[in-house]
């Protein structure tokens, strides 16, 4: 079921399978809404309770009203939902988010599934000669596809894109409040957790994954061929393989 849930200050476009199954949260990244994990929730349906919604300024979610913790929302759902323990699927942004919960609240988190997380407190990944982002959307859309879409350019994703640059180019990280360091704390990480790094990720982000997948205890670090900073629709196989397999390992 879809609905709007109210967060306190805000509300978030929400889409719920509900039921007793274990539930399974998933989180979007910066370049686009919940529609990314489409593939995988497709893959998933009847096996668990399936639960996905837009950040404020994303998607179907209203604008933010001011300054907001994604963390902070995040919780607020769940609360509102009646959600226990989860299985977590972050892509990007959205596995920040969940690695910032697993460390504030680890017996709300039954396992991570990070599909190149962006990680809280992570050095800046920087490209030399990389131009600044346009404040023009369309140009903004093209700069994004040409740094995170190296598998190919298709109408989900520049869509996604432009669903990424309302939020960017009207409100952006001056609205997005500080949830954390996770980048310091990832030894403290102590749930079962899984890396997803595409092969065409974009080369700045790669070193920062790939010593995330060293540092957090127990982590597989799983690099997934022909796959870009869009994994969940590059690779939906990929995704659901280690969500179902985390579930399993998890019980």
């Amino acid at each position: 079921m879809e609905r709007l849930v109210d967060v306190g200050d805000g509300s978030l476009w929400t889409e719920d399978t509900g039921g007793d199954l274990p539930p399974v949260v998933f989180l979007h990244p910066g370049v686009g809404d919940a529609r990314i994990w489409d593939p995988v929730w497709e893959r998933l349906g009847g096996r668990h309770r399936l639960i996905r919604y837009d950040v404020r300024g994303f998607g179907r979610s209203a604008p933010p009203a001011g300054r907001f913790s994604r963390l902070d929302d995040l919780r607020r759902l769940l609360d509102r939902l009646d959600v226990g323990p989860a299985l977590f699927a972050g892509c990007s942004m959205g596995g920040g988010t969940a690695l910032d919960l697993a460390l504030a609240e680890p017996g709300r988190v039954r396992g991570l599934v990070l599909a190149c997380p962006g990680i809280s407190g992570a050095p800046p990944a920087h490209e030399p000669g990389a131009e600044p982002d346009s404040p023009d959307p369309d140009v903004f859309v093209e700069q994004g596809v040409a740094r995170w879409a190296r598998s190919g350019r298709d109408p989900l994703v520049v869509d996604l894109l432009r669903s990424a640059v309302r939020f960017w180019l009207n409100w952006g990280e001056a609205y997005l409040a500080d949830d954390g360091d996770a980048w310091s704390r990832l030894e403290e990480v102590a749930t079962p957790s899984v890396l997803l790094l595409g092969e065409l990720e974009r080369p700045s982000f790669v070193p920062a994954c790939v010593e995330a997948a060293r540092r957090i205890p127990g982590c597989r670090l799983v690099r997934v061929p022909g796959a870009d900073h869009f994994l969940p629709l590059r690779a939906p196989e990929a995704v659901a393989e280690a969500l179902l397999r985390q579930a399993k390992e998890t019980r």
